[in-house]
């Protein structure tokens, strides 16, 4: 052993361990430093790609050729026989070749062709009103354009999966508007026959215009979809079409002409869009959700190697590396982007019969998701380690530097201890074989101790580190090298090829890990207990080692989890490997008989199911208790019927409800003058029907969303209007010109529609050109619609321009006072309102201990003096049910869409904090990802084991406080958003409770298990993420408080007023 040996332990060489290679399945060793072989170094895979992308100096060539790399006819001559000229020659051709590379990679790249997918269905539309053949097919109406406007909506820049649910919803609108139209079409004929036809008009307007178009309203607030609004938009321009401008429900008689045009102009649109997307560069989801896949195993690789290293070398520098954020906005990926992927996935495998695929991928995200949720745990001990590192003051006073061959990296200050240089141990060739001299000395250095004890948190993790970091470090390496390469074949190919030998390695690597970590592990505690026996040392003390056993045994315990997880992974994959190569298609969704219990379905197998006993599991989330008396009311007091029937009304008290219904009551309103004989002819003047189109599109939940659709509406009614003008006064009247200047205007809308954030503008600007310019051609082409006020077969494009943006202007300017005096919902107060329910919610939730659903027949009622624990006959409660997770997950999402919204809406007060409660959803989100890890933990090991049930019996009152402590500072945040008020001077502390709960784990260790062998971490394992989980709620509401102080920290004289 090296003279280094009496000094520091983290300065002793490495021990040595094995390492299973995932290509081979082999074993092979770590030999000593210095030895031959490769390095076993915990890799970054992404930093030689940044390496090579790093910015050019001023050596660097311009066009990426070394000055080697040219012929010498390139290199030049001499500065005597220069030219000039040739110089300037040369470099212009340079210029030139570099800016036509850019172009082609420009127009190569995929934006470039889903806008030109984009510009050519919407041409193909166009033709509806250009083409006289076609235009004649729809008929003498000038509402032609419609076909374009569709293609607009449903465009063809989608997977084939968002293609077939955009059709299900179109036709899904179509049928619904059909609907409305007919009934109300008999409606008034029902009426005009009975001579009452004013009466008929009445209930058209409230059941089938508020109601119907109310109906509409909700639903696009309700399934809160992009592809729904899409569908609920043509619904409901079908809709007023009928209603308002088609004539017959005034006239009170039917007409099916109408319904016929739109039906074939629908089919007309989404056949054009749908050839275009399956034909030309197709894209689909199920191979988007594998590139997805692909990316996020590189990043997972990515994310255990940085975030292993950084453990183990106790430096933070490591997590602000470019490659490391840029892993964890990849890491995310598994939780946005690819839900999305996989439901287009779902309708793409249902079409083509391959559901059994799609079950799979179901699987294998959920997988991911787990896998995500393990690192997840990972980043929260190593940051617990950092965090610990960095409050203590004298770190490097007990051991001063040695000189040796490991402590010459990371020496700068941002390093807690130095590390050793990972890419100086060396592994052994895959040829090695263990010999028995090298697993004695293994086992040597598995039981020898240090020279010096560790008295300081930074000791102990030393020894962890000596102890575990070879083990870590080996299984790390085998799960990366899996990561990196077993989700597809290489190259483009998105072919399944898993490789034989991983599952066999990962076996080997897990079995491995798990013998050697847990010989580690008693032993470090074995020599800890020993440690905290012999001396009487303070809380503060003690509470840290046990935080230090604590991020050290949760880091192992969520490594040996990914591990497992990975076992699932493969499991997925090889099953579909085996579908992949024995594909079948089955099409049981359309086997509706099935669902009846007809050929073996689901009620046939509900039998043989019920026969198989099944495992009994905790109940779901206690609900709050129901009371037949009034709340806030003496007990037992009598309920009058008048409580009953307000309560019975509960549902018309829902926002979404109310926002039909106020959607629906001015969609009425506005369309009313187009029933009246006085006021019609102004109501078709002025195209009223496209201000109610208007009104429709831009109503939304909030006050603020509205403003914003709004302004975008109006902005892009003039741009869309001033360019129909434009394109009309060049080419009057000119079939081909304008069609192909409608492709130009088309490409940059489209690239608004598919790339900003607000991309409804670019479908405004479009629509309005379609309106104006492709109506006037249809006037000019003797449609006849009794549109002579626009200048019939010589169309006045200014005056018909003029009307569109009238119309808008008015539609745009009623939605907006209805949705800002009809029972207004302002973004502003709904965010402090989500914010206060959220804290309420999570204060129930911590109001009990979630540890205590691991002890059967138990139950614990916290109070501000006392815990009491009694025995109960019910099942133990979950800590917190899949349904509360999501619920959470779904409030915290509107929140940040909230957050978006609210700046629009306008105050004399100053503009709105965004960054504030940008900070707020950043910490709120910190602590729900703490509580799913907690969750996901208790229900991996529902039962707590023996020793389990004696630790949590010896801590409860210390888990007692801190759950009162994080349910009264919860209460206290949600009572001060939601009113206001500043908070309290004086706020429970969650430290000290916790410093408290970690001193008593120490005592228990040092009481209670002397002389015993147990399996530390395994027994530990939970409460020891319940600290850890303690201590990022802990930071998220230090967080949370820091901002209300902010908002809410000044109080005024208006507040105190009674």
């Amino acid at each position: 052993m090296p003279s280094s040996s009496s000094g520091r332990g983290f300065f002793k060489p490495p021990r040595k361990t094995s390492v299973i290679v995932p290509f081979t399945a082999e074993r092979v060793h770590v030999g000593d430093y210095g030895s031959r072989g490769r390095n076993l170094t915990l890799r970054i895979p992404s930093l030689n790609v940044i390496e090579a992308q790093s910015p050019a100096n001023d050596t660097s060539p311009l066009l990426g050729r070394s000055y080697a790399s040219y012929a010498p006819s390139e290199i030049g001559r001499t500065q005597e026989e220069g030219d000039e000229n040739d110089f300037e020659r040369r470099w212009s051709w340079k210029w030139v070749g570099k800016k036509v590379g850019m172009v082609k990679e420009v127009l190569g790249s995929k934006n470039t062709k889903m806008v030109t997918k984009c510009t050519i269905a919407y041409f193909l539309g166009s033709l509806a009103t250009f083409v006289t053949p076609i235009a004649e097919f729809l008929g003498k109406s000038d509402g032609k354009h419609m076909v374009a406007t569709i293609a607009v909506y449903f465009h063809p820049a989608r997977t084939q999966g968002s293609m077939f649910e955009a059709i299900m919803y179109a036709f899904a609108a179509l049928f619904y508007s059909t609907f409305i139209s007919v009934a109300s079409m008999y409606t008034a004929e029902f009426f005009g026959n009975i001579e009452m036809l004013g009466l008929g008009h009445a209930v058209i307007l409230i059941v089938f215009c508020a109601g119907g178009l109310g109906f509409i309203g909700w639903v696009k607030q309700a399934m809160a979809s992009p592809t729904v609004a899409t569908a609920c938009s043509l619904a409901a321009i079908s809709c007023i079409t009928i209603l308002t401008r088609e004539g017959s429900v005034q006239a009170g008689h039917f007409s099916w002409s109408k319904i016929l045009q739109v039906t074939t102009m629908l089919f007309m649109a989404i056949t054009a869009s749908t050839a275009v997307a399956l034909t030309l560069w197709p894209s689909s989801a199920a191979d988007e959700l594998r590139k997805s896949m692909v990316k996020s195993t590189d990043s997972f690789s990515t994310l255990l190697s940085i975030i292993t290293k950084s453990f183990l070398t106790g430096s933070e520098d490591m997590l602000s590396l470019s490659t490391y954020l840029e892993a964890c906005k990849g890491h995310r990926l598994v939780f946005t982007s690819m839900s999305k992927q996989l439901m287009e996935a779902k309708y793409e495998h249902y079409v083509k019969g391959t559901e059994k695929q799609y079950r799979l991928e179901s699987k294998l995200v959920d997988c991911m998701q787990k896998l995500a949720q393990h690192i997840g745990g990972l980043q929260s001990a190593s940051k617990s380690q950092m965090k610990l590192l960095r409050e203590q003051p004298d770190v490097f006073t007990p051991y001063p530097p040695i000189p040796t061959p490991y402590s010459g990296v990371g020496s700068g200050p941002s390093t807690i201890f130095s590390p050793p240089n990972f890419h100086q141990f060396p592994m052994f060739a895959s040829n090695t074989a263990p010999t028995p001299s090298m697993e004695s000395a293994n086992n040597d250095f598995m039981t020898a101790s240090f020279h010096e004890q560790p008295e300081t948190p930074v000791g102990i993790f030393e020894q962890f580190i000596y102890h575990l970091g070879p083990p870590m470090k080996s299984l790390v390496i085998t799960l990366q090298d899996m990561l990196d390469n077993l989700s597809s074949s290489p190259g483009d190919d998105l072919t399944i090829a898993v490789n034989p030998l991983f599952r066999e390695s990962l076996v080997k690597a897990t079995a491995l890990y798990y013998e050697t970590r847990e010989k580690a592990l008693n032993n470090l505690y074995k020599n800890l207990r020993s440690i905290t026996g012999s001396k009487d040392q303070k809380q503060e003390w003690a509470a840290d080692v046990e935080e230090v056993a604590g991020c050290c045994g949760y880091f192992s315990y969520c490594l040996h989890a990914i591990s497992q997880d990975m076992a699932v992974f493969l499991d997925i994959l090889e099953q579909m490997e085996y579908y992949q190569n024995h594909k079948t298609r089955s099409w049981d969704w359309l086997k509706i008989w099935r669902r009846f219990g007809i050929g073996g379905g689901k009620l046939a197998r509900r039998g043989s199911e019920d026969a198989i006993p099944q495992a009994k599991l905790p109940d779901m989330l206690k609900p709050l208790a129901h009371t037949k008396t009034l709340p806030n009311m003496v007990q037992d007091h009598p309920v009058p019927f008048s409580y009953r029937i307000w309560k019975a009304l509960k549902v018309f008290r829902r926002n979404d409800v109310k926002f039909g219904i106020k959607v629906g009551g001015g969609a009425a309103l506005f369309a009313l003058p187009a029933f009246l004989e006085s006021t019609r002819p102004m109501f078709s003047h002025w195209r009223g029907e496209w201000g109610l189109v208007s009104y429709m599109i831009v109503m939304s939940m909030t006050i603020g969303q509205t403003n914003s659709s709004g302004l975008l509406r109006v902005l892009g009614t003039i741009i869309g209007a001033a360019l129909a003008v434009l394109a009309w006064i060049i080419f009057p009247m000119n079939p081909y010109a304008l069609s192909l200047f409608g492709c130009i205007i088309a490409m940059p809308c489209f690239h608004i529609i598919l790339n900003w954030k607000q991309n409804t503008f670019g479908r405004f600007i479009i629509l309005t050109y379609n309106l104006s310019c492709l109506y006037a051609y249809s006037l000019s082409a003797k449609d006849n619609d009794h549109d002579d006020d626009e200048g019939g077969k010589n169309p006045s494009i200014t005056e018909i321009a003029f009307h569109r943006f009238v119309s808008v202007v008015v539609g745009v300017a009623w939605g907006i006072f209805i949705n800002r005096y009809i029972w207004p919902i302002s973004a502003r107060s709904k965010l402090r309102k989500g914010f206060s329910v959220l804290w309420f919610r999570m204060a129930l939730i911590w109001k009990r201990d979630p540890l205590l659903s691991t002890m059967p027949h138990t139950h614990t009622a916290i109070t501000s003096t006392t815990t009491t624990t009694f025995s109960s006959p019910h099942e133990p409660k979950k800590y917190m049910s899949i349904t509360e997770e999501r619920a959470l997950q779904r409030a915290l999402l509107r929140l940040s869409s909230l957050t978006n919204q609210a700046p629009s809406e306008y105050r004399l007060k100053g503009p709105f904090p965004t960054s504030a409660y940008t900070k707020l959803i950043t910490a709120n989100q910190n602590i729900l990802d703490a509580c799913h890890g907690m969750s996901m933990l208790i229900a991996s090991d529902p039962l707590a084991s023996e020793r389990e049930k004696d630790i949590l019996d010896f801590t409860v009152n210390e888990r007692a406080d801190c759950c009162a402590r994080i349910s009264h500072l919860f209460y206290i945040l949600a009572s001060s958003i939601r009113l206001g008020f500043p908070l309290p001077d004086t706020l429970p502390r969650l430290e000290g409770a916790r410093d408290r709960l970690l001193a008593r784990l120490w005592e228990y260790r040092r009481e209670r298990v002397r002389g015993e062998v147990v399996k530390w971490e395994e027994e530990f394992q939970g409460v020891y993420a319940y600290v850890l989980v303690l201590g990022r709620i802990a930071e998220g509401l230090g967080e949370c408080v820091e901002v209300l102080n902010g908002l809410y920290g000044v109080l005024e004289e208006e507040m105190l007023e009674i």
